[in-house]
């Protein structure tokens, strides 16, 4: 008997009673809404970002990371009154290495904590079977491309900005009709300043093609001190990415983070010198990680590195050797500075 589970829409619309669950299992291919749903539930769960960014850990199960993330949501917490442990790709985890740790953890979780599972498979692993009714099961269906495109055009109305069919085209292409990709899109242009029809030229202008994603990962990773970085830069290497686009991109965010600890000592309030310094609002659960990572002290040391880099590749320098490569030493350096 197929067993049919609440999609995202209906989700959403449990959600706006504000009620939270224990354990949540989101099955299927959208990725972009399954992020989208784990983040309302964070912010409902914790209202202050600091308390968020502290008590929310997120684990990737196929990277083997089961049991750290088991450890983090049995503990009881230290910052706050409850933890939300989030575990992507729990249908990777090897059951029979890890069956009583799994069950122990979903049978006793402690009151203090919230769990959030996701699979890409559309039904729940085999090995859940059992303890399948302690979940809150959500399926988030990949959305055909018409629904992209009649997504695009509603979330361009509501903001008061027509946007062309060629626009809506590169849109879908540069997103990889992912919709958390695209809500970022819309969010850039959204905060761009700029008024009137969204064209081709704004959409290439302000939306990057995939390879500059790619920059934007490993950019992330980078200032959150995570080791993948150094995995994300090879690929952006094989790539073909250009040397000096990436110096570029982590020397801006290392400005926008100077720009938000300037702005935070003149006294503004915390959310509004995230906004001044150019933090979108979708990022800046990513950006406190960053401030967690570089305190002003340590991030002060970053922009000598980036200095460094940029002259010997201007002078020369670049390498078509990865462990040689400027760029390479330069989130080598970035990663393990203290």
């Amino acid at each position: 008997m197929t067993v049919k589970y609440p999609n995202a829409g209906q989700f959403k619309r449990e959600l706006d009673s504000d009620r939270l669950e224990r354990i949540y299992l989101f099955l299927g291919e959208e990725e972009g809404e399954k992020d989208k749903a784990i983040n309302r539930i964070t912010v409902m769960a914790f209202s202050d970002p600091n308390e968020r960014s502290l008590a929310t850990g997120r684990f990737h199960i196929e990277n083997d990371d089961f049991m750290a993330a088991a450890d983090f949501a049995l503990s009881p917490p230290l910052f706050s009154s409850r933890r939300i442990c989030i575990m992507y790709n729990i249908d990777s985890l090897p059951y029979a290495r890890h069956k009583a740790v799994f069950q122990d953890l979903v049978v006793n979780l402690p009151d203090s904590a919230m769990l959030i599972m996701t699979s890409h498979e559309i039904r729940p692993p085999a090995f859940m079977a059992e303890l399948l009714d302690r979940f809150k099961v959500v399926q988030f269906w990949r959305y055909f491309d018409k629904d992209i495109y009649n997504y695009i055009l509603a979330s361009f109305r509501k903001l008061g900005l027509p946007i062309d069919d060629r626009a809506v085209d590169i849109l879908v292409e540069r997103t990889g009709n992912d919709i958390k990709k695209i809500d970022d899109a819309i969010d850039m242009i959204r905060f761009s300043g700029e008024t009137g029809r969204v064209d081709a030229e704004m959409i290439q202008y302000f939306i990057p093609d995939q390879k500059d994603a790619n920059v934007f990962e490993f950019v992330d990773a980078l200032f959150k001190k995570d080791t993948h970085a150094l995995s994300l830069f090879k690929r952006i290497f094989e790539d073909g990415t250009p040397d000096l686009r990436v110096v570029y991109q982590v020397l801006r965010q290392a400005e926008i983070i100077e720009k938000y600890y300037s702005l935070a000592e003149e006294g503004a309030p915390a959310e509004e010198a995230m906004a001044r310094a150019g933090v979108y609002s979708k990022n800046r659960g990513n950006f406190w990680l960053y401030t967690k990572a570089f305190p002003r002290s340590l991030l002060r040391r970053v922009f000598p590195l980036i200095s460094a880099t940029d002259y010997k590749l201007k002078s020369g320098g670049a390498s078509k050797d990865l462990p040689a490569n400027p760029v390479f030493n330069l989130a080598n350096d970035i990663l393990f500075m203290k």
